[in-house]
């Protein structure tokens, strides 16, 4: 068959895969860690490309701090001293940040998924895995968050959020996905970024939203001694938007296309990390810290729910 589904072990850990045979199109996922995809590799025309930065070893990859590949909800990024209200109520969240200041990155990191189903077709295949929020300290809402990771023949990787509030209580809710991004071996120096954005968010020294400003780069702009740990505000006229990783040495870019509109992913950050290996381009639903001031919150009523999506190309 042109995909097919196995599991396998990385350590004593878990892992399910799904690959296409003719190209070596694969993307392999860790339910025991949060679903993160460990592994993603992308064919363009001669060479497989790894396009993912994850811890080496399957002890890093359990200690990694850095929220490597990891899904984040029901918030991402930070949440100043863990505190925020909703609907009236002041609410504790555990400060979980290096150095203890703030939450950060939500409460299904590392936390044992559930396979909800996979699936083998013809032209794709993918895996659907669950996590039941029931209360947790400071997030007393009870709310089944789903991800859906599906491998295309035409080279695509869809990343698929689902997040039904199954309690008796409206709930806040956004999600954001923390990849690194690498381009086989060069540094992110050798490479360009196109960010689909007029708008960068201000930050105090916390890295907690003060407002905005004009975003004035090039576009697309050259990573070389370029420092990013920046918010932005996404910019489309149509239904989605897209973030371009360029290797001009290789003739590759990878795209990063996020659907935006009401209730969609209306927000990116985007990261370079001191190494200087890979690029962390994260599409997020609302803007850092949006418990607190309501920017892109999506508020689900009992019974509903909101998706979204992420799709990766090489080309």
């Amino acid at each position: 068959m042109p995909f097919e589904i196995f599991k396998q072990l990385f350590g004593d850990l878990e892992e399910y895969v799904i690959q296409q045979s003719e190209t070596g199109n694969r993307c392999v996922v860790v339910p025991q860690l949060g679903a993160i995809v460990r592994q993603l590799s992308l064919r363009k025309n001669l060479t497989l490309f790894s396009v993912l930065k994850t811890p080496p070893t399957p002890e890093k990859l359990k200690e990694d701090s850095k929220s490597a590949s990891e899904l984040l909800f029901p918030f991402a990024s930070r949440i100043p001293q863990g505190k925020y209200k909703f609907l009236g109520k002041p609410y504790q969240l555990e400060k979980n940040e290096t150095g203890n200041q703030n939450a950060i990155h939500g409460l299904v990191r590392k936390r044992q998924f559930h396979l909800e189903e996979q699936a083998v077709h013809i032209d794709h295949a993918s895996l659907t895995f669950s996590y039941l929020l029931d209360s947790p300290d400071g997030y007393p809402f009870t709310v089944k968050f789903l991800v859906k990771y599906s491998l295309h023949a035409d080279g695509r990787f869809v990343v698929d959020y689902e997040a039904l509030n199954q309690g008796n209580d409206p709930c806040p809710v956004m999600f954001g996905w923390h990849p690194y991004f690498v381009l086989g071996n060069e540094d992110a120096d050798a490479w360009k970024i196109n960010i689909p954005s007029d708008t960068v968010v201000t930050f105090d020294d916390n890295q907690i939203p003060t407002g905005v400003a004009n975003l004035q780069i090039g576009k697309p702009a050259l990573l070389n001694n370029r420092e990013f740990d920046n918010c932005f505000v996404v910019k489309s006229d149509e239904p989605s938007a897209t973030t371009e990783l360029i290797s001009d040495n290789q003739h590759i870019t990878l795209k990063i296309t996020q659907e935006t509109g009401e209730g969609k992913f209306n927000h990116l950050v985007i990261y370079t990390p001191p190494a200087r290996d890979c690029v962390a381009i994260e599409p997020l639903t609302a803007n850092v810290d949006s418990f607190n001031s309501g920017d892109g919150l999506n508020i689900l009523a009992p019974g509903n729910k909101i998706e979204g999506k992420i799709t990766l190309k090489l080309d």
